[in-house]
């Protein structure tokens, strides 16, 4: 490998992690900042944070959505880490720990590459969140669940 891919992966990870830190900040209030597909509510496995004004969803080249790495009900700001919207959707952040199983993270990987489209439109502000939210259950990712 060379010096210069090097150099350029060490600034990416040096800007996601700090990009994690300032999410996990309660002094920054990240969470106004966020459209949130909660578990209760989905057909998803984790709480699930989108970029839905296109302030944060660029990270490093790359567009991200948030997901949660484990299965608590509320949100765990400190359990959060990126997932880039692709074809070929992949965490970005490496050595962290994640309670979930293989076939979870599948599931959610099979999510923003089924949905890809749609969280580009909705952090570009050309779907609005109710529409987005038609799409998802239309595409039986969102269906509220009865307790």
């Amino acid at each position: 490998m060379n010096f210069h891919y090097h150099k350029k992966r060490r600034i990416v990870k040096k800007r996601i992690n700090r990009f994690i830190k300032y999410i996990r900040k309660p002094s920054n209030e990240f969470g106004f900042f966020v459209l949130s597909i909660h578990e209760k509510f989905s057909n998803l496995p984790v709480n699930i944070k989108i970029d839905d004004d296109g302030s944060w969803t660029n990270l490093c080249g790359k567009k991200i959505i948030l997901f949660q790495t484990n299965k608590n009900d509320d949100t765990d700001y400190n359990k959060l880490l990126p997932m880039s919207i692709e074809n070929e959707p992949k965490i970005l952040v490496k050595n962290q720990k994640i309670d979930l199983e293989q076939s979870e993270i599948d599931q959610i990987k099979y999510f923003v590459k089924e949905c890809q489209k749609e969280l580009l439109q909705i952090s570009a502000g050309k779907i609005c969140t109710l529409d987005f939210f038609d799409i998802l259950k239309a595409r039986g990712f969102y269906q509220e669940k009865k307790y």
